[in-house]
């Protein structure tokens, strides 16, 4: 990978597929994203053994590859820091046909909560607005895999595409951006700083 501006998801799928990798480039970038959601440090390196097993099954992974994957994370984590815009989602442009956009969304989907779990085991979740995110996820990763070629079917991708980045970004914000602004704010202390 030449840049992290300019990740591309046909160059993401060629790398994975010649290192017969069981994951498409969808599914690795939703987990990367999952686990960032989840708070993952970017920092902290324990995330890559973890994915590298999950998308090579087990089997030892090219350097070439981790690379790539190290970069698709820093690109994921920079996308995702980005609060003026929404959620970054790595998948196939509307030049596939609908059907393998689709397959793509719900592997999409499938990744992020396989990423976001494994990075909040079995925390109870209580915030409710993530566990509504959460469960949208859940529902198009069990979508119908139908898809008639037609204008309506685009439309209803891009919706389905733009609700995905808003409920990751929820779903971010309230993990990790308020979690860390509440943290980075001094403990009321009864004290007056002058």
């Amino acid at each position: 990978m030449e840049s992290q501006d300019n990740i591309d998801y046909e160059q993401v799928e060629e790398v994975l597929a010649e290192a017969e990798c069981e994951t498409s480039a969808a599914e690795l970038q939703a987990i990367l994203c999952g686990m960032l959601a989840a708070g993952v440090k970017p920092n902290d390196k324990a995330w890559l053994p973890v994915v590298v097993d999950i998308v090579n099954d087990g089997r030892e992974l090219a350097e070439e590859v981790q690379s790539m994957i190290q970069s698709l994370f820093i690109w994921t984590n920079t996308q995702m820091n980005q609060h003026d815009s929404l959620a970054p989602t790595l998948l196939p442009d509307d030049s596939y046909p609908a059907i393998d956009q689709l397959e793509s969304l719900a592997e999409w989907c499938q990744g992020f909560l396989l990423g976001f779990g494994l990075q909040t085991s079995n925390e109870d979740i209580t915030n409710p607005e993530v566990k509504e995110s959460l469960t949208d996820l859940a529902d198009i990763s069990q979508l119908e895999l139908e898809a008639e070629e037609n204008e309506e079917t685009q439309t209803a991708l891009f919706t389905l595409i733009e609700h995905i980045k808003v409920a990751v970004q929820l779903i971010y914000w309230e993990m990790v951006v308020k979690k860390t602004a509440g943290a980075s704010q001094p403990a009321a202390s009864g004290q007056t700083i002058h």
